[in-house]
């Protein structure tokens, strides 16, 4: 049968990739190893799950014509049929203590604990009177004591409060609450900021809505985006009154607060049919402050008052649960859903549980859907997206979990995801640094924001995290008022959630114990640094090599890198982010000719989930860390369905011309060794294509123009900012062509993005270094980075010979010629440490021998 080969495939390929981890190097073919919607069964085919209680879950039939060009309407099964059956056991025969169950979606958490030993399970489509059944899987459970182990959707619905309120507060606790919110400084900003709004006039969307922002602009695309952005303006802050007013009533039972906000409800649902009113925010805008209002308010609406707000909440909220069921639980990150919409749905089931019969259905699904996928997409911790797109999710990944841990008794931030996300957190943005520099939007990231630093406090509350402690005392220090920064804030205002939690941040470990590397293997992120003592004398280096390439808000920049110092960027990532469609953006920004990395021939890496790197070996030492980054798969034409249709309706053309063409790469691994500190860095890039390219080096800048110095065969590029300098010499075999430009490729023209008085901020130029090889099939390149104060001199390299470099205490012996292999050692004569590269990679530190070899990331979806 055809569903047998699809199954069969996709389990030989994870043989055979599991059969390639005995080899030193593991060469990959896939076309992607994410997928835009999931192809492959959860627990894998051998897989070995010890860190959580099973999920299972697997694909829709119809998976691959979610996003396949010129095909049908893409369909999916009802949300409320048994489309599904699951059958499990730990006879291989499936007929001893067999469990099986019918599934109205594609997952399935068991009610209990699964005992250690070997399982299997068959996942099928049910076809009227038959079920097509799955090939036969296996997985182990191992016993771990420290297993994250939450209740059933069953425990969890006996313990909900029948009464109202029961979301932003149990009434059971509510006298309570308000006495002990008291000695709050949030609760006062509540009462303040109601009391404002109390005294401002209701908005008419129409009238405020400013159409005349579309006005010369190209295309319906564009034209679309701007009034989208245009409604959201409008409809944000009339949500942001409302959810004030909300919570003012909680906090004082103040029936002015309450009648203010039922005034804007009712005028908002008059905004239903303006043509205005666009974008997929707002539907769950109706339903949030509709359902909070209806919980909140409970006791003292009148029948008619009820009566509305449940239809709009039937209303919105159905539209909301058939757009999601037998979808958003497969697709790989479905960004506004993830963001706030799933969290807004959660708690709206909740509120009208027992109130409407949908509620029964909405609320096993959001908390089924939330243990098998949330909160994070992989293991590491990390975010995918980016450093600016992890901050729109910050109340989801708090308020849920704290409100499952509330109605439950069990302890949701046991998850061994959030010790991971703490890591993101710090690693990715130290106090006072500008961000790691990954994912749309990265260049406004220029300090933790208050939302960020809103996310280490609840973490360092709730998972005992004394790093997270450190991490907001020393910004708090200096920014007494950060947290207050994000009052308000739609996706990441966790005051709210501090007027409840009373629980203190701890004591112990300072930011000075943490290491001074952390890798995430899943998500394909580094971070090096050289000071947590003194931030001011901090260098750090951050580098991507991801297996979800660049779809969504993530970028083409697979195997590059960034340099910072004193928290202020260097060598950088480049261009701004307006939208999905904007020529600068999607060129000058997403395309990797914006990023520190390689063009082949000047084409870069392709858009989408195909264009994808990965880690395949890394070492997290004291005095010398290592991390490999693989982006061979990574180049070529773009074939991402989803991405040709963006393009092509925004009439951006993917050519040559534009930086896509026949790929004609065959490997390309960089080399990261951190020598000693971040503030001495060696990189060695092996490339090899099918046939002659010219390969180009790129660095890149945006607060000061680099300098250039070019010798023979060496090229030093320095790159400055106000407190530090980072010192690129870059070696090879040949002499290079170099090219510095402050011009885009696509120019930055702010179309899009005006603050409230209309006024559209200019994008600034950035700078561009490009060094270029004559016509080779082979080539190697390799780069030390010296960062450093303004005031020293840092180390300077000295080539010994074509296979010698020389950088303070560090011998390093390389091939850079394209004869024999790719090959590199490293050694401290002074500290006894030694690093090889010959096929495996070999690393001598404090009397211990450490061999890599090449192992896959644990990946699912």
């Amino acid at each position: 049968m055809k569903t047998k080969s699809q199954f069969f495939f996709i389990f030989m390929a994870c043989f055979i990739c599991h059969q390639a981890q005995s080899q030193s190097h593991i060469r990959i073919t896939d076309i992607t190893l994410m997928h835009e919607m999931r192809s492959t069964p959860s627990p894998l085919n051998n897989a070995v799950v010890s860190d959580r209680n099973v999920s299972f879950m697997w694909p829709l039939s119809n998976h691959k014509s979610y996003y396949v060009e010129n095909s049908p309407a893409w369909k999916k099964p009802k949300e409320d049929d048994t489309n599904y059956r699951i059958r499990f056991s730990k006879d291989p025969l499936l007929k001893n203590e067999l469990f099986s169950a019918g599934s109205f979606w594609p997952f399935y958490n068991p009610d209990n604990e699964l005992s250690p030993g070997t399982w299997y399970w068959q996942f099928g489509y049910v076809r009227g009177d038959t079920t097509e059944w799955s090939d036969l899987l296996q997985f182990e459970v191992k016993e771990n004591p420290e297993k994250f182990t939450p209740p059933s959707y069953k425990s969890l619905i006996q313990k909900l409060p029948g009464e109202h309120p029961r979301v932003l507060v149990f009434e059971s606790e509510w006298t309570d609450f308000i006495k002990k919110s008291k000695g709050k400084e949030e609760r006062e900003w509540y009462v303040q900021k109601a009391n404002e709004i109390i005294n401002t006039e209701l908005i008419n969307l129409n009238e405020a809505v400013n159409t005349s922002f579309m006005d010369g602009l190209e295309n319906e695309v564009k034209k679309k985006a701007m009034i989208t952005r245009e409604s959201r303006r409008i409809v944000d802050r009339e949500e942001q009154n409302i959810d004030v007013l909300t919570r003012a009533y909680l906090l004082t039972k103040n029936r002015v607060y309450l009648d203010g906000a039922m005034k804007r409800i009712e005028e908002m649902v008059s905004w239903k049919n303006s043509p205005h009113l666009v974008g997929d925010f707002n539907q769950a805008t109706l339903l949030s402050v509709t359902s909070l209002a209806y919980d909140s308010f409970y006791r003292m609406l009148t029948k008619k008052q009820k009566k509305m707000l449940l239809n709009e909440i039937k209303e919105n909220g159905s539209d909301i649960f058939s757009d999601f069921a037998n979808r958003l639980e497969n697709h790989i990150a479905d960004n506004h859903n993830w963001q706030m919409n799933f969290r807004i749905f959660t708690m709206a089931a909740f509120a009208v549980y027992g109130e409407i019969p949908e509620a029964d259905l909405w609320t096993e699904y959001a908390y089924n859907l939330w243990l098998a996928r949330f909160p994070g997409l992989n293991k590491d911790g990390a975010w995918h997206n980016g450093d600016s797109y992890f901050h729109t999710n910050i109340r989801t990944l708090v308020e849920v979990p704290y409100f499952y841990t509330k109605v439950t008794g069990y302890d949701f931030f046991r998850d061994p995801w959030y010790k991971g996300s703490a890591m993101y957190v710090i690693f990715q943005q130290p106090p006072f640094s500008k961000s790691g520099g990954n994912g749309s939007s990265h260049q406004n990231v220029t300090k933790p924001r208050g939302t960020r630093v809103a996310y280490a406090d609840a973490l360092a509350r709730l998972t005992n995290n004394s790093f997270l402690s450190d991490y907001v005392d020393v910004i708090s220090e200096s920014e007494p008022d950060i947290l207050k920064q994000s009052f308000g804030s739609k996706p990441g205002d966790l005051s709210w959630f501090r007027i409840h939690c009373n629980i203190p941040l701890p004591k112990g470990n300072k930011l000075a114990g943490l290491p001074l590397s952390y890798v995430f293997p899943q998500t394909g992120l580094a971070s090096f640094m050289s000071d947590w003592k003194d931030l001011n004398r901090n260098a750090m280096f951050t580098f991507r090599s991801s297996p979800y390439g660049s779809t969504s808000h993530a970028l083409a920049n697979q195997n590059a890198f960034n340099t910072f110092y004193g928290g202020k960027a260097l060598f950088y990532s480049t261009g701004h982010h307006s939208s999905f469609i904007d020529a600068h953006s999607f060129f000058s920004h997403r395309s990797t000719r914006a990023h520190n990395t390689i063009l082949i021939d000047g084409m870069g890496q392709k858009i989408g989930t195909e264009g994808y790197g990965w880690i395949p070996r890394y070492y997290e030492g004291t005095k010398i860390s290592y991390v490999t980054g693989d982006a061979s798969n990574a180049y070529g034409e773009v074939i991402s369905p989803i991405w040709k249709e963006r393009a092509e309706k925004s009439q951006l053309s993917l050519s040559p011309e534009n930086g896509w063409d026949k790929n004609h790469l065959l490997t390309y691994r960089r080399h990261i060794v951190k020598l000693g500190d971040a503030g001495l860095v060696f990189i060695y890039d092996e490339l090899e294509a099918d046939t002659l390219v010219h390969w180009n080096y790129l660095l890149h800048t945006i607060e000061n123009p680099m300098t250039i110095e070019q010798k023979e065969h060496e090229i030093q590029v320095q790159a400055t900012n106000e407190k530090g300098i980072s010192n690129a010499y870059l070696f090879s075999n040949d002499e290079l062509e170099v090219d510095m430009t402050n011009k885009f490729f696509a120019p930055a023209l702010n179309w899009l993005k005006a603050n409230n008085d209309g006024y559209f901020q200019p994008y600034k130029n950035h700078w561009h270094f490009e060094a270029t090889t004559p016509m080779r099939k082979i080539y190697r390149f390799a780069t030390i980075i010296n960062t450093h104060d303004r005031r020293e001199h840092g180390i300077v390299p000295e080539r010994i010979s074509d296979t010698e470099i020389r950088a303070g205490n560090w011998s390093i012996t390389l091939n850079l010629s394209p004869k024999g292999k790719a090959s590199f050692s490293i050694d401290n004569s002074i500290d006894n440490i030694r690093l090889i590269y010959d096929n495996e990679t070999t690393i001598q530190e404090n009397g211990i021998t450490t061999t890599l070899k090449d192992e896959l990331p644990e990946l699912e979806i």
